[in-house]
């Protein structure tokens, strides 16, 4: 479950978004997309916060984002990706 709220850090406030989630429940794919799902990769819309290892060798996500895509993914005990 994704939780909004809003935080005072050095005297100003944020508005930031939580999740719980257990480390049993994670594989080796790409952590912050098996968390915050598909968003994460493209900066939540923001083009200039777009994960720097999207499309290339270095991307840990691939494989997690075909089973997010195709809906194969969330069987493993993270049923709120992509909230």
């Amino acid at each position: 479950m994704v939780k909004r709220e809003n935080i005072r850090l050095g005297g100003q406030e944020f508005a930031v978004r939580t999740k719980r989630v257990y480390q049993k429940d994670l594989s080796s794919d790409c952590w912050p997309v098996q968390v915050w799902g598909l968003p994460y990769c493209s900066g939540f819309g923001d083009y200039e916060q777009m994960c720097e290892f999207l499309a290339t060798d270095e991307c840990g996500g691939q494989g997690i984002r075909k089973k997010i895509l195709t809906g194969k993914y969330a069987k493993n005990g993270l049923p709120d990706v992509g909230e």
